[in-house]
């Protein structure tokens, strides 16, 4: 074999070595991604909403969403942050995208949001997948 070609051989064999590193890094980083999402739901109550109102739809909130399979991390409650523009938060880890949305389908969950939503001045709802 010449020179020439020997260089051929060992450029086609880097070249080789470095699609596998390629094909074996990003299956190995597809697969440790997480299909983990957390809600937050930030909420504003209107004035009329007295505090005995938003203790009731919290223990409600908390009492539906907590028996919801795939739900995890549940944390219900008022704003520390005086600066904050909202006042209130509810936060939530789900398993997967089928636990969210079997959470958004959920008729109690649901139900909760209707009777409750005429007290509610403004939200905010981000959806986080970790990565």
């Amino acid at each position: 074999m010449g020179k020439q070609e020997k260089l051929i051989a060992i450029l086609m064999a880097v070249v080789m070595f470095g699609a596998l590193f390629i094909v074996n890094f990003s299956t190995r980083a597809n697969s440790t991604r997480s299909s983990k999402i957390r809600r937050t739901i930030l909420l504003n109550f209107k004035p009329e909403a007295t505090p005995a109102d938003i203790q009731k739809i919290f223990k409600e909130v908390k009492e539906n969403i907590s028996q919801l399979k795939g739900v995890h991390n549940l944390f219900i409650g008022a704003q520390v942050n005086e600066r904050a523009s909202f006042k209130y938060g509810i936060s939530m880890d789900f398993d997967d995208d089928a636990a969210l949305k079997a959470y958004r389908a959920d008729q109690e969950h649901r139900q909760t949001h209707n009777k409750y939503n005429h007290l509610i001045e403004q939200a905010q709802i981000t959806d986080i997948r970790d990565e």
